[in-house]
């Protein structure tokens, strides 16, 4: 028999015979939510019923039924976007949510004006509050009776993953981590759950490549510790020791060329409103303090390429030629005004000049400079690897960590950046703007 290391552990689970689950809890999930969706043409079809009711009564005009069913395409461009965001961290479901089932919706009326088609405003809501209930009856069922069952082989697995993401494990429900139960053998039945946690560095012996041959028979799942780490966090665990010369990811290039045209589309379609407003904001910098209204560094971007990037000067300008330091919380070369603006994040608007000449996207890691990106590559050799993807004006680590002042942080903040050139698609990138709008109008994380 094969036995667990010995755990200070209450009663372990009896063992009950194993289901196969080798799909990752990513593509359960992926399965989950394609089944939910495909059922959910019951609410577009409930919605005809009711808009033909309704036209039957003479209560609507016959435009109403005919847009329920025009409301088909908004319902599958939700439904594919959430399928995409199945890989997210379950505590960022509920807000990817809102999102993909808001924006398809909103952006239908502008269809239909652009197609010259007359429509139905009440239709459009309709099927909106409808499909959105289903949606969320969806997540909270599956919140509820999926929560990811996982037995650890080894002792010092639940330690060491405290140590990597702190308290997010205590009090995230999507997950439950369990002993392996003493009684279980390679042999016989294999423990009922969603999948097996390992140790990478634990030393092989013929006991434990016995159990793990007969868990892979068996199409139990097996995960590291670090990619457990990630589907809780939403972070990029970063790789120690030699494995670091080894490791790698890429980038998405069909999404790349999407998301260049959306980026250029934004920013010309919104000109009207940032090009103005950045001119009345540079013009109350030159009133506040003696100054050019802007200043410019060179920063590293796409592939360790170098650019220059325009900002609103928020500092007093003779501290602007001073050595590259981190700024920090109640920095004393902030001006008066230069403290609203960044908080506002308005000292950013000349970065969209940036973008249109593509340099940067709209989401994407922060620049760095490039004496900072030096020493950061040295000390971190994963670093590079954030320049895979265009910087942005927001990125996944803005909305999830803010402002990072130090190594230590910088640290967090890649692996929150690795994360996104891993995983960044439509979705995740809807999902940052939502995040960020927030941010805006509280201020999280400005210096």
């Amino acid at each position: 028999m094969v036995k667990s290391p010995a755990m200070s552990q209450p009663a372990t689970p009896r063992v009950e015979q194993q289901q196969g689950t080798l799909a990752s809890s990513t593509a359960r999930r992926q399965g989950a939510q394609l089944g939910w969706s495909l059922a959910g043409i019951s609410t577009l079809l409930l919605s005809y019923l009711i808009a033909v009711g309704l036209h039957k009564a003479a209560l609507v005009t016959y435009q109403f039924p005919q847009t329920v069913l025009w409301c088909a395409l908004p319902y599958m461009l939700a439904a594919h976007w959430l399928y995409r965001g199945s890989g997210l961290p379950a505590a960022e479901r509920s807000s990817l949510l809102v999102v993909t089932t808001a924006i398809p919706f909103l952006l239908t009326p502008l269809s239909f004006a652009l197609l010259q088609r007359p429509y139905s405003r009440g239709a459009v809501v309709l099927v909106y509050v409808l499909s959105t209930a289903w949606f969320v009856l969806g997540d909270w069922l599956h919140r509820r009776r999926h929560a990811q069952r996982l037995l650890y082989l080894d002792a010092g697995v639940p330690a060491r993953l405290q140590r990597l993401i702190g308290k997010e494990l205590s009090r995230n429900p999507s997950i439950r981590l369990e002993p392996w139960p003493s009684d279980a053998s390679a042999s016989g039945p294999m423990p009922a759950g969603d999948g097996v946690v390992l140790e990478r560095h634990v030393p092989p012996s013929d006991g434990r490549s016995q159990l793990l041959s007969s868990l892979k028979l068996h199409h139990v799942r097996l995960y590291s510790v670090e990619a457990v780490a990630e589907l809780l966090s939403g972070r990029k665990m970063l790789p120690e020791g030699e494995e670091d010369d080894l490791w790698q990811i890429d980038g998405n290039p069909a999404y790349d060329v999407a998301k260049r045209a959306i980026d250029v589309a934004l920013v010309l379609l919104f000109a009207p409103l940032w090009v103005p407003l950045t001119a009345l904001v540079a013009l109350a910098v030159k009133i506040d303090s003696p100054g050019a209204a802007l200043f410019s560094q060179m920063r590293v971007g796409l592939h360790g390429r170098q650019f220059r990037i325009w900002k609103l000067r928020s500092m007093r300008h003779e501290t602007l030629d001073a050595s590259a330091r981190f700024a920090v919380v109640d920095d004393e070369r902030i001006t008066r005004l230069g403290r609203f603006i960044r908080r506002a994040r308005l000292d950013e608007l000349p970065q969209l000049w940036n973008v249109l000449r593509g340099h940067m996207s709209l989401i994407g890691p922060r620049p760095e400079q490039e004496r900072f990106v030096r020493e950061f590559a040295q000390r971190i050799p994963c670093y590079p690897y954030r320049h895979l993807v265009r910087p942005g004006l927001t990125g996944w680590a803005q909305v999830q960590q803010g402002y990072a002042g130090n190594e230590e942080e910088t640290a967090i903040k890649l692996s929150y950046d690795l994360y996104y050139v891993t995983h960044y698609s439509l979705a995740m990138d809807l999902l940052i703007y939502f995040k960020t709008t927030r941010i805006v109008l509280t201020g999280f994380g400005s210096r």
